[in-house]
């Protein structure tokens, strides 16, 4: 369902839109452009702006200029001089291939996010479906021109199967700043059998904590809150075992805690490293049990 963009200066969502169009306006963004070959900068501007608000608010980019064209006010509020129409968009994007144009828009977002705060820090860490539009020039998309991709089909409850990414977010709890963004293949979808789902999550789950150590989120005192989405014992084991941290990921189903104690319980019995290794696995996994009891008044 469609709604109308309406301007609230006072919602967080509005304001963070606001920091990511003056990107636009940058140095930096004029720099980029002008590596790429595009112009005329001023016109390029408002052709980007407007694409980040249909991305933003996940809507098509006819629609999103019917609406800028309808409220004059919010044209000057998101600091845009002219609305070009959808046409003239579709013509600047395919400029670009698809790879090109993704590196270009995190290169201009990377400097905006992520600022490296001291002392320990609460982080939740999230993921959403990015459904992409590369019907930029009324292409007909086969599967198989997807097998090489950085995106694939997916599957979500709100948009059943797109062609897509999935986005992680790493978000500050003091700050809600965000301190990592990481991009996947699309989500699996619910045709493929349980086992095959659960391995997928696996894996994801995987890639995305070796993606916060590398850039040492993943540190002393750090505590992380992962979606329930994120919840299994294998994903526990996977944290408690491999990457040592303090974590919370949100349980869904029946008796999810007896599952995780009987799970890593049995881990830890038949740990045959060294006693100091035990004694610090079983350190993180008395931790992990504690916040999952609580996990309702956390959450909360």
């Amino acid at each position: 369902m469609k709604f109308s963009l309406y301007y609230d200066e006072n919602d967080f969502k509005w304001i963070l839109l606001v920091e990511i169009l003056k990107v636009f306006d940058s140095r930096e963004a004029d720099q980029e452009l002008a590596k790429n070959g595009i112009s005329p900068l001023y016109r390029s501007r408002d052709v980007l702006k407007v694409i980040m608000i249909a991305l933003f608010f996940d809507l098509d980019i006819f629609y999103t200029v019917s609406e800028l064209n309808r409220d004059k006010k919010l044209k000057k509020q998101l600091m845009i001089d002219e609305v070009y129409s959808a046409d003239q968009i579709y013509e600047f994007l395919s400029r670009f291939s698809e790879k090109l144009f993704y590196e270009f828009i995190i290169k201009l977002l990377n400097p905006l996010n992520f600022k490296n705060t001291r002392g320990i820090r609460n982080i939740i860490v999230d993921g959403t479906d990015i459904q992409i539009d590369l019907n930029w020039l009324g292409r007909r998309i086969s599967k198989k021109s997807l097998e090489k991709k950085p995106y694939k089909w997916g599957y979500s409850s709100s948009k059943r199967y797109f062609i897509g990414l999935k986005l992680t977010l790493a978000i500050d709890c003091k700050t809600m700043q965000p301190i990592a963004m990481l991009l996947h293949e699309g989500t699996p979808n619910d045709a493929k059998l349980f086992d095959e789902i659960m391995n997928e999550l696996k894996i994801l789950f995987d890639e995305i904590m070796n993606e916060l150590k590398i850039r040492r989120i993943i540190r002393k005192g750090n505590r992380l809150f992962f979606d329930k989405g994120y919840f299994s014992k294998d994903n526990y084991q996977i944290a408690i075992m491999k990457y040592k941290t303090s974590f919370l990921i949100f349980p869904q189903g029946k008796n999810p805690l007896k599952a995780i104690k009987n799970h890593l319980s049995y881990l830890l019995e038949s740990f045959n490293g060294r006693t100091l290794d035990k004694e610090y696995y079983i350190a993180l996994y008395k931790r992990a049990i504690e916040m999952l009891k609580k996990w309702k008044v956390i959450k909360a």
